[in-house]
């Protein structure tokens, strides 16, 4: 929906950040504070494995059969982050575990990189076998795990380490998308458990994950006052941002980034560029999250828990115009895309009247769980219109969100009949915007999220150029699927094991095509 924009005070504004929200929400918990102090329990008493050959039958070289580092964020999950980084900084070692308020992914993983390299020229084969299979647990929600798949893709790691999850969040579905589970449960790190939530990691299978660029150009700078952490201006780039980075290809496991429409607007306008892994939503869903956002930052004592949290998004939901006269978003928004099972020339998306927000879907599991491409009654395949789709396809789905009442039955999960309006899967997506208020030329507002960020997007009036928004592929990530041991409600295990057994894995790197396996417990 496009409205008039706020006036000054109705609500905090979303300024750019270095991180996403959930990263730096205010420290409350003390032991959080006392966590700095803390040494791994076993270091003061390591001797290094290579001088105690011998002393017993099972003491062997010091190789990582599964080398591991995590990145947790320790201000998630109700502050249940910041026991995490106490139980796996004493089980994993204090140098493999890293609280992302004080390291930041890029410089970690750079230098990382940077030494196994340089240790791999002189003939280190240890360093060659931890790159070749090192793996990233990361502890947090999706924007977290969606800020660690953008820095392993900008950084262009080859082979890219692929990601497990251990989630804090409060929608978690990348996590529950590849069997981690939807909330996490204490009994994960307990003293009996910890050996076999650890075992999850080195056994889990890599999977390929689609990645999809997002590009919006308009004609004036002021559009773009308030950016998310995962958007930035293009060429800017920043530590956190979406600007700048490395080539479509860099970092991926296959495929790269297709030429798309201009999206360049007028000359010297602005654009701005990031990347999603989950979705990207416009309308009346990403006004009611941008709600809670705001409540978040200015009362963070409210929004400590992922059952106050989702208490919250319901909220703002019915506050946000779902139940109200909302202008249709087809008033203000132009929909086109190409590929898939329209086929590849470019083509009008008719967008009905009825819709107030739309969702552009990567994953099959939207707001904690939820099937709103309506997986259950066939995806629409009967129709001969569309294809399975998995988070690997290299389509995007493309759904609409009807009135209140629609909304709430198919978020509530009702009934398996029930599903958002399917409008079309595609390989690419362009939408226009313009404001056509009842002023002329007074230029409008509308809302965009993408992957758990909201922010308020400014709308040009119908006299100017247009705001034009662009997605496309631009490659893919590698994650770990828990096929062994799925975590989670029976619904969420369905899912996962949905897509770990439609979804092939990722495409073996060239350099591991020389007969060298690429497997945790092969010993260089």
């Amino acid at each position: 929906m496009v409205s008039k924009p706020e006036t000054e005070g109705s609500r905090p504004s979303v300024l750019h950040r270095q991180a996403p929200d959930e990263v730096t929400q205010p420290i409350t918990n003390q032991e959080y504070q006392e966590l700095r102090e803390m040494s791994d329990m076993r270091e003061p008493y390591r001797i290094p494995g290579e001088y105690l050959l011998g002393c017993k039958k099972y003491v062997g070289n010091d190789l990582a059969d599964t080398p591991l580092i995590a990145f947790i964020n320790g201000r998630s999950g109700g502050q249940m982050g910041t026991q995490l980084l106490t139980v796996l900084s004493r089980s994993l070692g204090q140098s493999q575990v890293f609280d992302l308020s004080e390291d930041r992914p890029k410089p970690v993983l750079r230098t990382l990189w940077s030494n196994l390299m340089e240790r791999e020229a002189k003939g280190d084969k240890l360093a060659a076998h931890i790159r070749r299979n090192l793996r990233v647990l990361c502890a947090g929600g999706d924007g977290t795990v969606t800020w660690i798949l953008k820095t392993i893709f900008d950084l262009g790691l080859e082979p890219a380490p692929a990601v497990a999850v251990l989630p804090l969040g409060t929608g978690n579905d990348l996590a529950l998308s590849f069997g981690w589970g939807n909330a996490f449960l204490k009994k994960w790190i307990a003293a009996d458990q910890l050996y076999h939530t650890l075992q999850r990691y080195a056994e889990a299978q890599p999977r390929a994950l689609d990645a999809w660029r997002i590009t919006l150009a308009g004609p004036t700078p002021d559009l773009f006052e308030h950016l998310p952490h995962s958007l930035s201006l293009a060429g800017a780039g920043s530590e956190g941002g979406g600007g700048g980075g490395a080539p479509a290809s860099a970092g991926a496991v296959g495929g790269g980034a297709t030429e798309g429409p201009d999206v360049q607007g007028p000359p010297g306008a602005p654009r701005v560029t990031g990347m999603f892994w989950n979705y990207f939503s416009v309308g009346l869903d990403a006004e009611a999250a941008y709600g809670f956002h705001a409540l978040r930052e200015s009362r963070p004592w409210a929004a400590q828990t992922r059952v106050m949290n989702q208490a919250w998004y319901g909220w703002y939901s019915c506050t946000s115009g779902w139940f109200c006269a909302a202008p249709p978003l087809r008033n203000s928004v132009r929909l086109r895309g190409r590929g898939g099972p329209g086929g590849p020339a470019w083509r009008d998306i008719p967008l009905p009247a009825s819709v107030r927000a739309i969702v552009v879907l990567n994953l099959q599991s939207y707001g904690g769980g939820r099937d709103i491409w309506g997986l259950s009654d066939g995806g629409g395949l009967r129709q001969g219109k569309r294809v399975v789709p998995i988070f690997s396809d290299g389509l995007v789905e493309v759904v609409g969100f009807k009135n209140g009442w629609h909304t709430a039955m198919v978020m509530g999960q009702v009934s398996n009949k029930l599903h958002g309006k399917r409008l079309g899967q595609v390989e690419e997506l362009e939408l226009e915007f313009q404001a056509h208020g009842r002023v002329k030329d007074e230029a409008g507002k509308t809302h965009m999220q993408l992957d758990g960020e909201p922010w308020p997007q400014g709308v040009p009036p119908a006299s100017s150029a247009p705001l034009k928004v662009l997605i496309s592929r631009a490659g893919q990530s590698s994650m770990l699927l828990n096929s062994f041991d799925m975590q989670g409600p029976v619904k969420v295990r369905k899912l996962a094991k949905r897509g770990g057994t439609i979804a092939p894995p990722p495409s073996v790197p060239e350099s591991n095509q020389d007969g060298q396996e690429n497997d945790a417990r092969q010993i260089p």
